[in-house]
């Protein structure tokens, strides 16, 4: 499938979609509660040169959004090394607080059944038959590039 520059969606989805600020900040506003669990955080188990951190945002304890960051190992130890002390905080401390840090790309898609993240994040149980949403974001650092995929979960937009 092909990303595109907007989504084709409207309403409440568009806006969370679209939000050019930081997620668990929103979550935190909307519904008076946001959690960050990582998942996993270490090599990538297809691409042995990458570094991938997977966490699950949640609100109430419910899974609203999946965040998948990936960057190459050795852009881990200079340009990125703000990650390694990052813990159970969210992305965000980092990537809307360092005046280093830019966004260079936000594109949008449908995570459908076939994508390889459709199907991990079934096997983790956070979801069973929904169209999902995603959007995926380039932001660099010192020329280094780290690449964010985040999938909106059927709980955020049954929340109203």
């Amino acid at each position: 499938m092909i990303w595109l520059k907007s989504p084709t969606i409207k309403g409440h989805e568009f806006s969370w979609l679209t939000e050019e600020g930081s997620l668990t900040e929103r979550l935190k506003n909307e519904f008076n509660d946001a959690k960050v669990d990582v998942i996993y955080e270490g090599l990538a188990s297809e691409e042995k040169t990458d570094y991938i951190r997977e966490a699950i945002i949640k609100s109430h304890d419910k899974p609203m959004i999946f965040a998948h960051t990936r960057l190459k190992m050795n852009d881990l130890e200079d340009p990125w090394i703000c990650l390694k002390t990052l813990g159970q905080q969210s992305l965000a401390n980092i990537l809307f607080k360092d005046p280093q840090i830019s966004r260079r790309s936000l594109l949008y898609r449908i995570c459908e059944p076939k994508d390889v993240l459709y199907k991990h994040l079934k096997s983790l149980g956070y979801m069973q038959e929904e169209i999902l949403w995603m959007r995926q974001s380039e932001w660099e650092r010192y020329g280094k590039i780290l690449l964010l995929t985040e999938v909106f979960l059927p709980n955020l937009f049954n929340q109203r």
